[in-house]
């Protein structure tokens, strides 16, 4: 099984991070009460927090992180592919390079934050379209008037574009 390319705006990584952590967390305040009860209040999701780490390595290392580190410097809000995840807005909010500069290598950490003022109410604009088991990504491009690019993008757990499993679930932007 391979995985999909970790990717932010126009930017793939040549091979995917050593480490990729995605943190979900909640906004939870607790208030406490002068006679030792208290409550907890539940104030909604935070924006996902995504870490990792990985080297480049070769001839050309250095120009792959001085790619990375132009994406990073270009600021701003992107779509960011993880592997196994659906495609979500993010802003790339830091990029550190470690350990001892070697022109054949280079190590970096870097986080994204979860742009939640890009994220449109679910149901709005998204469909989600259960596959028959008889169809393909070109099919529903045709069908909903998207682009199989488009369905790749939003959709990166699809395998086999060519052949749908019955019961798969592809969301249609």
């Amino acid at each position: 099984m391979s995985l999909t390319p970790m990717s932010y705006k126009d930017y793939v990584w040549p091979c995917n991070p050593e480490t990729v952590r995605i943190e979900r967390a909640r906004n939870v305040a607790e208030f406490k009460a002068p006679e030792g009860a208290g409550t907890v209040q539940d104030n909604g999701s935070l924006p996902r927090r995504v870490t990792g780490s990985g080297r480049f390595f070769g001839d050309r290392a250095r120009e792959e992180f001085a790619r990375l580190s132009a994406v990073f410097a270009a600021g701003g809000s992107g779509l960011l592919r993880l592997p196994g995840e659906a495609p979500f807005e993010a802003v790339f909010s830091s990029l550190t390079e470690k350990g001892v500069p070697r022109p054949a290598a280079v190590e970096y950490e870097f986080t994204f934050l979860e742009d939640q003022s890009a994220v449109e109410p679910a149901g709005e604009t998204a469909k989600v379209h259960v596959c028959s088991g008889d169809e393909t990504l070109w099919d529903l491009a045709n069908q909903y008037g998207t682009d199989v690019d488009t369905l790749l993008a939003t959709n990166p757990q699809v395998e086999w574009p060519n052949e749908l499993e019955k019961g798969e679930k592809v969301i249609i932007a």
